[in-house]
């Protein structure tokens, strides 16, 4: 293992993109990255053993890499003494020199840099960390900070108490938000409201990236989406397939630094749409229930 760069010294490694390949046929998030993209640009001190893995999707979030890999240190501490850890950002086509910055600041994490050639959109960079992961827990957290990080502690424990996902709750009772501009809150509580009354396991939030799962886990789930979308995908799709999912309680704060990339209402028509098709597919699948009981007992009767 390499050892940790001195505060401000800009890493002069080589950078060597690997050959475009698909991923491991069967990993319903796994997609092939196209002949632009590259991977592992950066590694700098990965430990030899990695119990966690840190993924944190940015694009163009330059002016807060700072804030993050301050915020980052504690954290990654914190893991390093129990199992080991390694922090993946992927930069998702930024403009903005972000890869750059990280170099130059991140120096004392053990971090890769995975890149778009250009921007693919959250769910994208969700598979690609995914399919880099060495850990066995997987953590995503917003780059901008509006999830605290050392806050990934509480999901990581309840992980290990036996659950397959874990999500940050800002609705939850014990939760809070902070800052937020009130409109897009509401159109985001009533996505998971909706949610809530669609689907068997009752959450407060369905829509927070701030999670943590466990890697075996991540081949059975379909996310598609390419976009925010992704995030609840993720965590009905595990619902839907008898995941064990749970939620902790969370606080949401409004970022410090950068523009938001997130387009409320573009999101919310798309999260409308997923609502229908889960509404879809759980009335089949309640009709086909019903069906089987029917002639079950028909069989039955007629014995």
């Amino acid at each position: 293992m390499q050892g940790c760069m001195t505060k401000g010294e800009e890493q002069r490694k080589s950078i060597a993109a690997a050959e475009p390949h698909n991923i491991k046929s069967g990993n319903k998030l796994s997609v092939p990255l196209t002949e632009n993209d590259a991977r592992a640009m950066t590694r700098n001190s990965i430990d030899s053993a990695v119990r966690t893995s840190l993924v944190i999707p940015c694009y163009n979030e330059a002016e807060g890499i700072p804030q993050l890999c301050q915020k980052l240190t504690p954290l990654v501490n914190s893991l390093r003494d129990n199992g080991g850890v390694e922090v993946l950002f992927v930069d998702d086509g930024s403009t903005d020199g972000s890869a750059e910055v990280i170099r130059q600041l991140a120096g004392a994490l053990p971090y890769r840099i995975l890149t778009h050639s250009r921007n693919r959109g959250l769910g994208a960079a969700l598979r690609t960390g995914f399919s880099e992961c060495r850990g066995d827990e997987i953590v995503t957290l917003d780059s901008d900070c509006t999830y605290e990080p050392l806050k990934a502690l509480d999901l990581l424990s309840v992980l290990r108490e036996g659950n397959d996902v874990v999500t940050g709750s800002p609705y939850h009772p014990r939760g809070s938000v902070v800052g937020v501009v009130r409109w897009r809150l509401f159109i985001s509580m009533l996505l998971s409201r909706l949610y809530w009354l669609i689907l068997p396991v009752r959450l407060y939030t369905y829509t927070s990236c701030f999670r943590s799962y466990r890697k075996e886990i991540l081949s059975k789930l379909d996310a598609p989406d390419d976009g925010f979308l992704s995030v609840a995908q993720l965590l009905v799709s595990a619902i839907l397939g008898g995941a064990k999912v749970a939620e902790v309680p969370a606080q949401l704060t409004r970022r410090k630094f950068g523009q938001s990339h997130l387009r409320t209402i573009q999101v919310g028509l798309s999260h409308l749409r997923y609502l229908s098709r889960v509404v879809w597919f759980r009335v089949q699948k309640t009709n086909h229930r019903f069906k089987v009981v029917q002639t079950s007992k028909e069989t039955v009767n007629h014995q």
